[in-house]
Parts: C-alpha cells; structure tokens; sequence
C-alpha cells in the first residue's frame, strides 16, 4: 500500500507542474499589461478637474457600492486615505463581517494619473496590478464622494457621516446613472454606528 502511494506521487507531482506554470504566465502577463496600459475611463466617467486632495484625506464612511466579490456584504466599513511623502495616497479599508463577526481590514496605494488637481488615479490592491480608481464628483465641502474604476462595474458613495441624507443620495444616484451605472445593482450599506468588537 505504501509503494502504491510512493509510485503516484511523482505523477501527481507531474501533474500539477503544468497548471503552475500555466498560473504563473497569466500572473507575469497580468503585470506585464498593468504596466504598459494607460488608466483611462470610459467615456461617461469624467474625474473632477478640481481634486484638492489635502480635504480628501481622512476618514469616510461607505455609504453605497457595487458589490464585485461573491462573499457576503461587509457592513459598517470605512475608508481611510492618508497622503503619503512621495504623493500617493495610502489606502485601509475596514468592514464588519457578520458570518465570522470579525472586522476585515485592506490596504492599498492610489496614485494620481496626471496632476493632483485631477481626480483621475490608479489604485493597487494586490502587488503590481492596478485598477482605476476616479473620483468623479465630489461636495464643495468634501462632506461626501463618488467614486468609479475605469468601468461602470466599479462604483462607491463616500461620506464623512455614517448617514447621507436623502436629497443627496437620489442626486448621486441620478448623476451616477447618467454615467451608466446600473443603478439597481447598488448595494447600500449598513451604517449604524456601533462597533460589535470594541476593537478593529
């Protein structure tokens, strides 16, 4: 029974190295054209041509998004940016998961695809590969935020308040809307406030 298993080892060995290899050139063609393609948004997807990010930094509240994962909606989450010495802008993400009732934290790096006053970015959240990451309407006060990728598949309302009010929220939906989104794919998310851990 041991030999048996001691002769099918090398196969399953064998096995296996085609498909790393395989995982490995999409990994390196994956970073190869993050590299040489420009972020540039669709056409309905506009960035602020007068971005201030020193009143963008911070804390916000996620009041809405469009979920792009299969898991189940992070609640309660949050988005901190922090200007960085080279000008970046470092990313965390923080969401309240219910099913392990733990919270799930992110990091990542934006960086401007041109000048700063412009609110067009790329962002990474996994090593080399970058994704746009715009910011295409924003409140005189910087009170609230919408921002999209480089397609309508990537959408997120910001808030400085765990709340916004309603008269806002319908304008951001209709201006979001104008530039595509589906809006009926919006996932609005729970924000009550409370910390169930006492702790992040």
């Amino acid at each position: 029974m041991h030999e048996l298993d001691h002769q099918q080892r090398p196969q399953q060995r064998t096995l296996w190295l085609p498909l790393a290899a395989g995982v490995a050139a999409l990994a390196v063609y994956w970073w190869a054209s993050s590299k040489s393609r420009k972020v540039v948004p669709v056409d309905l997807i506009e960035p602020v041509a007068d971005f201030d990010v020193d009143r963008f930094v911070g804390d916000w509240y996620e009041i809405a998004r469009i979920e792009r994962g299969l898991g189940k909606p992070l609640t309660r989450s949050r988005v901190e940016y922090e200007l960085l010495s080279d000008g970046s802008l470092g990313i965390t993400t923080r969401g309240f998961h219910a099913g392990t009732h733990r919270w799930v934290e992110g990091h990542g790096i934006a960086r401007f695809v041109g000048a700063p006053h412009f609110g067009a970015m790329k962002a990474s959240f996994m090593g080399p590969f970058h994704e746009g990451y715009h910011v295409v309407a924003i409140d005189p006060d910087y009170r609230w935020a919408m921002l999209m990728g480089d397609t309508t598949d990537s959408f997120k309302l910001l808030s400085r308040q765990p709340v916004l009010d309603g008269k806002t929220s319908d304008m951001l939906v209709h201006q979001a809307a104008l530039m595509g989104v589906e809006t009926s794919r919006i996932h609005w998310v729970m924000q009550d406030g409370i910390n169930p851990t006492g702790h992040w």
